[in-house]
């Protein structure tokens, strides 16, 4: 564990760039679109009806949003990270993706590819989210113990179970809620306004600072649970806690957006590489780093096949395995010249 010193002046300077990371990743996402929009003029009362219609009611609300959800899928990768000690370990491994994919499947079946995604779909997600959630804690929890090579069994088998019912389901389903049903299981944030970007406002900031307080307890973890435990650690406590708190921030993630791949798998290890890994600036730095990198993929997006959309799961899988193929070496390299 490469853990430096985190001091006040520190953990300042991590937030403040962080800030400035996060900012500049939303205005990448604010300035490029399908449709060009005179975003300095708009800033200063200017600009036509339908650019202050594009740029307020369309675009703020999906950039705020990817920010928000890249943010949360973030902080719950480094957490998640953490609680099962596997660098490789990242949020949907709990099965969370699938239950809630499930969920939205059958919403898209039952109420009509074209139901709003508040008042259908999102719910029903949600619902297959904690439901998958559940399935998980009662599999992997043995006399109130979370133990994590059971949890991460239990969250694949159960990803596994929840994702074959949704191939049954998209089987029989019409051609036109078939791609209503392949849209949604690649991640996207179309047709999401502001009922989600007011419901992720909440749930982020307040998971995310969940998370933080259990840093010192996942800093002590890392050494392994007899150290934690020596050390006045909670270690069954701690792994609910975590446990729980990372479960529902992406599942709220997931009800709204489908699951985004790579988010909470790459972020936290380039965070980790600036900042180290003490998740008391991990944390902040990965919550940032995440705010920034999904408005981006998610403006590229937009662009790169307009004026039609990809789903923005597409951009992040094309742009995240390369890049933790890289990572998995820049590591292998440094081993090498550790033991060198």
């Amino acid at each position: 564990m490469n853990a430096r010193p985190v001091t006040r002046s520190r953990f300042v300077r991590v937030v403040a760039g962080g800030v400035l990371v996060a900012g500049a990743g939303i205005t990448v996402g604010l300035l490029i679109g399908a449709e060009p929009v005179d975003v300095p003029a708009l800033l200063t009362g200017g600009g036509s009806a339908v650019e202050r219609t594009i740029f307020f009611d369309l675009r703020l609300p999906r950039v705020l949003l990817a920010a928000l959800i890249g943010g949360a899928l973030a902080v719950s990768g480094a957490a998640f990270q953490a609680l099962l000690r596997n660098p490789l370990a990242e949020p949907y491994l709990l099965g969370i993706s699938g239950g809630g994919s499930f969920g939205a499947v059958l919403a898209i079946v039952a109420l009509g590819s074209a139901a709003a995604p508040l008042a259908g779909r999102v719910p029903a997600a949600l619902v297959g989210c904690l439901a998958a959630l559940a399935v998980v804690y009662l599999v992997a929890a043995r006399r109130g113990t979370l133990h994590p090579a059971t949890l991460l069994l239990a969250g694949v088998v159960t990803n596994a179970f929840f994702l074959a019912a949704l191939a049954c389901v998209q089987y029989v389903a019409t051609p036109e809620e078939s791609q209503a049903i392949l849209r949604w299981v690649m991640g996207g944030l179309s047709g999401q306004g502001g009922p989600e970007t007011l419901l992720l406002a909440i749930v982020a900031p307040v998971g995310a600072l969940y998370l933080f307080a259990e840093a010192r307890r996942l800093d002590l973890l890392a050494f392994g649970e007899e150290t934690a435990r020596s050390l006045g650690v909670d270690v069954s406590a701690c792994r609910k806690r975590v446990f729980v708190g990372t479960s529902i921030l992406t599942a709220v993630c997931v009800a709204v957006s489908g699951p985004i791949g790579f988010v909470g798998l790459i972020v936290p290890h380039a965070a980790r590489m600036v900042v180290g890994s003490g998740h008391r600036v991990l944390i902040p730095a990965a919550f940032f780093a995440g705010a920034a990198f999904l408005p981006a993929a998610d403006g590229l997006a937009r662009v790169v096949v307009a004026p039609g959309e990809l789903p923005v799961g597409i951009i992040t899988a094309v742009v995240g395995a390369p890049s933790f193929v890289a990572l998995l070496m820049r590591a292998r390299v440094g081993e090498g010249g550790a033991h060198g």
